[in-house]
């Protein structure tokens, strides 16, 4: 391959990734992108390496394209390193423990349920706006205790926050984040309703009080759980629903055995990885596979294609709801930055597949989907689908 076929922003490969990142696992543990001047980990055994050895891979240097550089702000729970990290965690962990999210159950639960029946009432919709995208918001309402202006408005922010910095971000990615924070700060923040994680946050520094009261740490805190919750979940929900039009058997199955509706929702996150990459930094030179990595390199897990690692998934092109180690996927990371909403995302999409499954006959695409052009996250911008509904579903 040329040094330019290695280019995970190629429109080809971002597009199609697939094909591409079983070419670069062929190639090796690690490679080199001399035109990008970044080290990339396709395989699951050294991605996953990567993710779990924070000390010689850090993430106090940046996780993205970018890195930190020169920006005034950072997102504390994913730009730091112990002890930092550690202290900012423990701040927000208590939220997203077992006994707060069974709390918020009953209200996620019956939100997918009025979702689901206003599509399948719909008929023809766009899976995006009308099932994707508002589980998220209604989910993050209710965790942080945030309403935003509009649906379209929140799902312009949060897609800025991840592609300002991409290597295609432009000037207007920029000004909706900022335009967020400001949001945020003046609105956002003072009209928040008393007893929510939003106050708990600003005010009292989280559970216990370990967020810094001066300059933006609990500002920017609250800001990367509410806008990366909208996000991601967002995008696990629009490329759940694209994959079972193209695999309608699975879409059988679980319907007739909703018993496997845990397990099919981290196949989905295996089959189809929101986040598509994560860098870390070097500060000392390590190795990956027997490579050796220099001082002050950008390394690329690319989760997604750690997710298709045959090693890892036999025959891992195909979807299949009764794989029994879907849940090593990496689509939430590992280790201590392991996603702090992972346990809400999954109560999210558990709930929506749920209320879908005894709805819904069969997805039916009605007209060409468009892939979003973010070059981090995989999702849908537009996926036009006919749901046929389940027998005795008016």
């Amino acid at each position: 391959m040329r040094p330019s076929d290695l280019d995970l922003y190629q429109p080809e490969a971002l597009l199609d990734p697939y094909a591409h990142y079983a070419k670069l696992r062929e190639l090796g543990p690690v490679l080199f992108d001399p035109e990008r001047e970044i080290w990339l980990v396709p395989g699951y055994a050294e991605a996953s390496g990567v993710l779990r050895n924070h000390k010689e891979f850090v993430s106090g240097d940046g996780v993205t394209y970018e890195g930190v550089g020169d920006r005034l702000e950072r997102y504390p729970l994913i730009e730091n390193d112990p002890p930092v990290h550690t202290r900012i965690r423990r701040a927000v962990q208590p939220a997203f423990t077992k006994g707060p999210i069974e709390q918020l159950r009953p209200a996620i639960e019956a939100a997918a349920k009025s979702i689901a029946e206003k599509a399948v009432a719909l008929g023809e919709i766009d899976a995006v706006q009308a099932v994707a995208q508002p589980m998220p918001d209604k989910a993050m309402e209710l965790l942080t205790g945030l309403t935003p202006p509009s649906a379209q408005t929140l799902a312009d922010w949060s897609d800025a926050v991840v592609r300002a910095q991409e290597p295609a971000a432009s000037a207007r990615h920029s000004e909706l984040l900022i335009e967020a924070l400001n949001w945020l700060t003046e609105v956002g923040v003072p009209g928040l309703p008393a007893h929510c994680l939003g106050r708990l946050i600003t005010e009292s520094g989280g559970a216990n009080r370990g967020l810094e009261a001066d300059g933006s740490e609990r500002l920017m805190t609250l800001a990367s759980i509410w806008l990366a919750g909208i996000d991601s979940t967002g995008a696990m929900l629009g490329n759940a629903i694209g994959a079972f039009i193209e695999h309608p058997d699975q879409w059988e199955l679980l319907r007739a055995r909703p018993d496997l509706i845990p397990n099919a929702v981290e196949e989905l996150l295996r089959f189809e990885a929101p986040f598509r990459i994560f860098y870390r930094r070097t500060r000392a030179e390590t190795e990956i596979g027997g490579t050796t990595i220099p001082a002050s390199a950008a390394v690329c897990a690319v989760l997604a294609s750690a997710n298709r690692d045959p090693r890892q998934f036999p025959d891992p092109d195909r979807l299949d709801v009764t794989r029994e180690n879907a849940r090593t996927h990496l689509s939430f990371g590992t280790s201590i930055h392991l996603c702090l909403g992972s346990p809400l995302a999954r109560l999210e999409a558990t709930s929506m597949l749920t209320e879908l499954t005894r709805r819904v006959l069969r997805f039916e695409r009605t007209g060409e989907p468009v892939r979003s052009p973010s070059q981090t996250m995989r999702k849908f911008d537009s996926l036009p689908v006919r749901l046929v509904p389940a027998p005795g579903v008016a």
